[in-house]
């Protein structure tokens, strides 16, 4: 459902546009911060953001010394690629 077309149309009272309002609203209520821009010969190029929600942790993002045991990624990685391993099996004929 594309939330212009509801507008253009004239359903803004219709519950389609107040439903999708509310997942909007409730989707974006953690939403805030600063967002800082850098303009240059027509480019924008985006030059920090903060947030007092982020959800960002150094001491989870470094690869060095950190507090996140990167094995927790394996099931997920082979899980994220499952559908193109098995696109690929299908294709050599191997998929059973």
């Amino acid at each position: 459902m594309d939330f212009a077309d509801l507008i253009y149309n004239g359903k803004w009272f219709s519950p389609v546009r107040e439903a999708l309002s509310a997942f909007a609203d409730e989707s974006n209520k953690f939403v805030t911060g600063t967002v800082k821009l850098k303009l240059y010969k027509g480019n924008i190029i985006p030059a920090g953001m903060t947030s007092p929600y982020t959800l960002y942790s150094e001491n989870l993002a470094t690869f060095d010394e950190s507090d996140y045991d990167q094995k927790d990624s394996q099931g997920f990685i082979n899980l994220w690629g499952l559908p193109t391993k098995v696109q690929a099996l299908r294709e050599m004929g191997k998929l059973k």
